[in-house]
């Protein structure tokens, strides 16, 4: 029996891997439709990820706010938690420019409604991904349109509360 003790990075958490432009969940491919954000979550920071270590992370005071980076390998990144139909809640984490600038252009319509919407999660719907290269290679930029503001889930919850029979997305 494995005790799941190594230094193997592990846990769970969401992923979009732009060079295959696929969502991973705790390391399985998975096809995403609609993810819940808890907006209260985000953190920024500087990160450094790096492929079968944990991330390491300097976070900034203020959400936004460029702290002092730790040292050269570290960039810009986010951290976030969200809820899966079928998974449950997992952190989505990043320091690629693509899946950046993913969250970047969602971000000021959710940031928008979070007052009116306290205590409530941003239903998404992930519309695909577009090719970029803007920068200094190619990356895939994660799209999404806010759907609706949703109760927030409970820890054992299933699945994200339903608000109406028309809407598949949260079923």
């Amino acid at each position: 029996m494995d005790l799941g003790l190594g230094n193997e990075a592990s846990g769970e958490y969401l992923r979009f891997k732009p060079s295959v432009n696929a969502w991973y969940v705790d390391g399985e491919e998975v096809t995403l439709k609609a993810l819940s954000i808890d907006p209260k979550s985000l953190k920024t920071g500087w990160g450094l990820i790096q492929e079968g270590e944990a991330p390491q992370w300097a976070w900034d005071d203020q959400v936004g706010v460029k702290g002092s980076r730790p040292d050269e390998g570290y960039k810009r990144g986010f951290s976030v938690m969200v809820f899966l139909q079928d998974h449950g809640w997992r952190e989505w984490s990043s320091n690629g420019a693509g899946v950046n600038k993913g969250i970047s252009a969602i971000w000021p319509t959710i940031h928008k409604g979070m007052d009116d919407n306290v205590g409530h999660v941003a239903g998404l719907k992930y519309t695909g991904s577009t090719a970029d290269t803007s920068g200094k290679g190619a990356t895939r930029i994660p799209t999404f349109e806010l759907v609706k503001w949703l109760p927030m889930p409970q820890a054992d919850d299933a699945e994200p509360p339903k608000q109406d029979d028309d809407d598949a997305l949260f079923t």
